[in-house]
């Protein structure tokens, strides 16, 4: 199964992992998706965290993507989740709750999918752990597989690549498949900067 098929229009997909597991990689390529498709895509995120300049730098049109900030609001993001869900001018609608995922009621969850379905927005829920359950059609886990770093042998200082193992926990439709690899390499452009791609 390919990363781009991960997400589907009137369904929840929840990516969840620790921090620098690839989780995040995974929006920004279903974002980039969308937008190049020429669609609209919202995203609300819960901490402020999301790296504007390094999504446009992934190739994410920001100019289609509405940008949601809530201020470490759980209760602000959940609301603003369940008023996009609904709103079928949008090709995806994700919500980024970082490390502090939000308890989510069965009702609420099943709610959202509902939403979902009726609008055939595609909802992307990105957490440290799974939260919305039975009411997400696909729950993929990222799991850090291994870093490697440069520089001198006494001071490695820069990271060059990391590695990570996506796994789907939960796949409605279908049987899951085993777990594939994925890498993110460090790019020098110019021998100041540096970027993952």
């Amino acid at each position: 199964m390919r990363i781009q098929s991960f997400v589907r229009a009137g369904e929840i997909t929840e990516i969840c992992g620790r921090l620098s597991s690839g989780r995040t990689s995974l929006l920004i390529s279903a974002l980039r998706r969308a937008t190049r498709a020429g669609a609209a895509a919202a995203l609300v995120d819960a901490d402020d965290a999301f790296d504007a300049l390094g999504a446009a730098r992934a190739g994410v049109d920001l100019s289609r993507v509405l940008w949601v900030r809530c201020g470490r609001r759980r209760d602000l993001a959940l609301r603003a989740v369940d008023l996009l869900a609904r709103c079928p001018g949008f090709a995806v609608v994700a919500v980024d709750f970082g490390e502090l995922a939000p308890r989510l009621s069965l009702s609420t969850a099943f709610r959202l999918r509902l939403a979902v379905r009726r609008s055939r927005v595609a909802l992307v829920v990105l957490s440290s752990r799974r939260i919305a359950g039975a009411g997400a059609a696909l729950a993929v886990e990222t799991v850090q597989a291994n870093v490697d770093w440069a520089g001198p042998a006494r001071a490695v200082t820069r990271l060059t690549r990391l590695r990570a193992r996506v796994s789907i926990v939960r796949a409605r439709t279908s049987p899951v498949p085993s777990p594939i690899e994925m890498a993110w390499w460090c790019e020098v452009s110019d021998g100041r900067a540096a970027r993952f791609a």
